[in-house]
């Protein structure tokens, strides 16, 4: 089994243990000092009403504390139980249902029964007969959490809290009309309805701003959590960095750990390693600083597994032996977390006896029925991926069929993709083509909606700045005519006078004065009418210039797709060369169908790079190489043995000499990773792009490996590697030069005024 999914199957762990948005609380929880001054004031309390709500306002603070710091109930149960009897005592109504509401959530919460949803409920009949439409609204919202993900539970949850909303709305409670609407949006996104959800939580952000509420970052999060289930990454991260920024404003300390770890999940999803670690490590120093265990447990698994794609896996495993070592008897639940983390380790290390042991704690975990669905996801992905490794395909179909129902539709669209990617692997790798294939293009189709979804953003933008410039120029137009109409108004004012002067002047100057007149009427005709041939003009400049932006846009959009449906179509060669590998039995057509598979990949890769780049005509060479000769050194396994060391300057050519410099390294390279290393001899390859003129560049690489046998003449060689070299060399009028002193240095020389002047023969 590939790096490649390894690397897929790691980033499917992280999507699935830590995409959820935290919750925000309908009652913001005390400080530790305001907290401690109401226990302070309890015993010095009367017993009537404000006891009563001193009693509620602990038992609540007390739930919020089991939210973020995973404190005891049982205090809570108790101040709970004094409210609801001193209650009955005073016949305080609103003392009674407040009490009933609690009540129901510390059941709830101790998940001791189904008696939660029943006391609840209870408070909201007795708030209705007792005309508190407050306490109502709040027992809704109540009865809303108590409800599970599953789609029954999550209609009767959105049901709950659109009536809270509705009550909130007319009672002009606007933060509380606020806080349950995101809550109705927080159940449309888990529904798969994130456009909704959108303008649902944009309409929160509204509300609590018009309210001066500053706690934005519950809201910010939430939309973190929409565009990224959308795959707008762009959007995401704004939000998911705006929502740190407004926490740490506030001083909310509690949160700010979930907020980093999201934010690191999105730099992972973007390969963005080294930002998604420093990310990670500063959600675990918040949540050991808060003792939040199952959470460090968490955060020490993400870090563990961003290690592995870092080629640092042995590093991994020390890390998460030390840092689960006082967790040996711990909790069924943090438990199962160690060993998850175990399986992903020891499996990228190969020990799949150890991976073995763990995973067959995770299966146990998953019969026991006390999972939710978050880490059933965890859970499936975990052994789906070891099953895959170890090649026992139906075990692990069964599992990933399992993260795929309860991830059809909701989660981020890049988690659903790599799903049906690993599902095509396993069905491919059993003659299953038909599925294989549906699972592929559902792949694609996902995958490519990130990319789809990003051009449609852009064109509604260019758009957008089109209308612009029309408005623009309609409002220039309007001031113009603005001006000739007032100039016209200024002239009619002087005739005006002239006449009215005009009246008491001899009968001579009557007579002068008529002919100035007419000769200005005509003047002004003569000028309306070249107006109007310039305001024609003008519109007919105007629409020609519209529609060859229009053109060029559309031009730029068809080369961007036809380099795309290339690659895509170069990707479907590169799959269907890898699977019929499988089934060859020849070491040397298998080696030269992996030779194929890699120049077919190192064209995809240059049509890649076209339409993702800004320029369709010009490819970036430090980029394309490096890329090349990664994956080369993943396809020949040669990771731990080759060091690659480069040395790029920022070049540019033109696509036309991009593709034969990209096939001659692809051969060269290949070459050197096939004769230059055999085991266990290691070493490094050196790859050098430079310019050494205005328009002239050398390509060189060399390794220090082995060398070419005594008796190979280099001149009268006819392999097809050194073929495929020097006819690429020729066509772009290239200097080759190959030679041998610690290794084998192979280096061109070639400008790029030259084109090339004809293609290589099959």
């Amino acid at each position: 089994m590939s790096h490649r999914l390894l690397g897929t199957l790691l980033l499917l762990w992280c999507l699935a243990a830590s995409f959820a948005s935290s919750a925000e609380a309908i009652h913001p929880r005390l400080s530790k000092a305001a907290f401690d001054s109401l226990l302070a004031q309890l015993p010095r309390s009367r017993p009537d009403t404000n006891r009563v709500q001193l009693l509620l306002r602990i038992t609540d603070d007390l739930l919020l504390q089991n939210d973020d710091l995973g404190t005891d109930l049982q205090p809570a149960l108790a101040y709970v139980q004094q409210a609801a009897t001193l209650s009955d005592r005073l016949h305080f109504a609103a003392g009674r249902v407040g009490s009933l509401l609690l009540l129901g959530q510390v059941h709830e919460y101790l998940e001791q029964d189904t008696l939660g949803k029943v006391l609840i409920r209870r408070g909201i009949a007795q708030s209705q007969q007792e005309h508190l439409p407050r306490l109502e609204a709040l027992g809704w919202v109540y009865l809303g959490e108590s409800y599970g993900s599953s789609p029954a539970e999550l209609a009767a949850k959105l049901s709950c809290y659109q009536r809270s909303n509705a009550l909130f709305r007319q009672l002009g409670a606007k933060e509380k009309e606020a806080y349950t609407l995101k809550c109705v949006a927080d159940v449309h996104l888990q529904q798969g309805h994130s456009a909704q959800a959108v303008r649902e939580l944009l309409a929160v952000e509204a509300l609590y701003r018009a309210a001066g509420n500053r706690r934005m970052h519950y809201t910010y999060d939430l939309l973190h959590a929409t565009y990224r289930q959308m795959g707008d990454y762009k959007e995401a991260l704004r939000y998911g960095l705006a929502a740190v920024e407004s926490a740490q404003a506030t001083q909310d300390t509690i949160i700010l750990a979930g907020l980093w770890n999201r934010l690191a999940v999105a730099c992972h999803e973007l390969k963005k390693y080294p930002e998604s670690m420093a990310y990670y490590q500063k959600a675990l120093e918040n949540y050991q600083h808060n003792g939040n265990t199952i959470n460090v447990i968490s955060m020490v698994g993400h870090i563990v597994r961003i290690m592995v794609l870092q080629g640092r896996a042995q590093e991994g495993l020390a890390f998460l032996t030390k840092a689960t070592k006082p967790y040996a008897k711990a909790p069924p639940r943090i438990m199962e977390r160690i060993a998850d983390y175990n399986v992903q380790v020891h499996s990228a290390l190969r020990h799949y006896a150890v991976a073995e042991r763990y995973a067959n704690q995770l299966v146990s975990f998953l019969q026991s029925g006390t999972a939710d669905d978050g880490e059933k996801t965890a859970v499936c992905l975990t052994l789906g991926r070891f099953y895959l490794l170890t090649k026992r395909y139906d075990e692990a179909r069964q599992y990933l069929q399992q993260v795929l129902a309860l991830n059809q539709h909701s989660g981020p669209v890049l988690r659903r993709a790599d799903i049906h990617l690993l599902l095509f692997k396993a069905d491919s790798a059993q003659g299953r083509f038909p599925t294989a294939i549906a699972h592929y293009q559902r792949y694609k189709l996902l995958n490519d909606s990130v990319f789809n979804e990003a051009k449609n953003k852009q064109l509604a933008s260019l758009e957008i700045q089109y209308d612009t410039r029309k408005k623009e120029q309609n409002i220039a137009l309007l001031t113009k005519q603005n001006q000739v109409q007032q100039a016209r108004i200024r002239q009619r004012e002087v005739q005006r006078n002239a006449t009215l002067a005009g009246a008491v002047m001899l009968v001579l100057l009557l007579g002068l004065g008529y002919n100035r007149y007419r000769l200005k009427q005509r003047s002004n005709q003569l000028l309306e009418a070249k107006q109007t041939e310039i305001n024609q003009q003008n519109k007919s400049l105007a629409r020609v210039l519209g529609e060859k932006s229009e053109l060029l846009a559309e031009k730029e959009w068809m080369l961007k797709e036809i380099h795309h449906r290339v690659k895509n179509n170069l990707q479907i060669v590169s799959s269907l060369l890898a699977t019929q590998s499988d089934y060859l039995l020849d070491p040397q057509a298998v080696a030269a169908i992996r030779e194929s598979q890699n120049r077919v990949q190192a064209m995809a890769l240059l049509h890649q790079k076209l339409y993702q780049a800004d320029s369709l005509a010009r490819v970036n060479m430090a980029e394309y190489c490096q890329e090349i000769v990664e994956n080369l050194l993943h396809s020949f396994d040669c990771q731990d043995a080759v060091q690659p060391r480069f040395t790029l300057d920022a070049v540019e050519l033109d696509v036309v000499l991009a593709t034969p410099v990209g096939l001659i390294i692809n051969e060269v390279v290949t070459n050197a990773l096939k004769h230059a290393f055999p085991p266990p001899r290691r070493g490094t390859l050196g790859v050098e792009l430079i310019r050494v003129g205005a328009q002239r560049y050398q390509l060189t690489i060399a390794d220090d490996g082995v060398g070419l046998p005594p008796s190979f003449d280099v001149e009268r060689s006819r392999s097809l590697g050194l073929t495929i070299i020097r006819g690429l060399s020729r066509q772009i009028d290239g200097v080759l030069d190959i030679s041998q002193a610690d290794g084998v240095r192979v280096s061109l020389q070639f400008e790029t005024t030259k084109k090339p002047s004809r293609v290589l023969a099959a």
